[in-house]
């Protein structure tokens, strides 16, 4: 005897990633129409950027009012921080002369050393030496202390989490005179 029992699929929701390759550096993107009011999963950018870029999502044609903010992280050249004391290989606490420029989080060059920013304070900051195949080194020796640079990652991605029909983000940074080059911007959605 034949089974009667219905067979029941669950059906997952596809994502569609849209993406817009541009050469400008700052200003209005938009997205084509997402065709239908749609759940916005992600945002994500490939970038090179000695600044913060700030980036705000406006859906549904209100473009006064943000739905979401986020910040994507300085990737490269220098910080404006300088290593402000010598340091050995072991040690897990770099000594700065920033209060403002590293953040928790961050991915930082010293000399050939990347290292990892576990968390920022106001000139100490604890971290993780010997990154991404590096080698720990002494730091701060050289005569006029040293240079500490970004190598945080190209590419960053936010989660959104908001429902929209139409999309579009303004990309800023706080000058307009260091370099700044969006490669790639995405919106994913289902």
């Amino acid at each position: 005897m034949p089974n009667n029992d219905a067979i029941v699929h669950e059906m997952k929701p596809v994502t569609v990633t849209e993406s817009l390759a541009t050469d400008r550096q700052t200003g209005w993107f938009a997205f084509t129409d997402l065709g239908k009011k749609v759940f916005v999963r992600r945002i994500n950018a490939t970038y090179s950027s000695t600044d913060d870029i700030t980036f705000k999502l406006y859906v549904d044609g209100d473009s006064d009012n943000e739905s979401f903010t986020g910040t994507f992280r300085a990737n490269d050249g220098e910080t404006g921080a300088i290593v402000s004391a010598t340091i050995g290989p072991t040690i897990t606490t770099l000594p700065t002369s920033s209060t403002t420029k590293l953040r928790s989080g961050d991915w930082i060059k010293v000399s050939s050393e990347i290292i990892k920013v576990i968390e920022a304070g106001t000139t100490s900051h604890t971290v993780q030496r010997g990154m991404r195949g590096t080698t720990a080194v002494v730091l701060g020796s050289h005569p006029l202390n040293t240079d500490i640079y970004y190598a945080n990652h190209p590419f960053d991605s936010f989660k959104i989490g908001n429902r929209a029909k139409y999309a579009q983000v303004q990309l800023s940074t706080p000058t307009t005179t260091n370099p700044c080059e969006i490669s790639r911007l995405e919106i994913e959605y289902e």
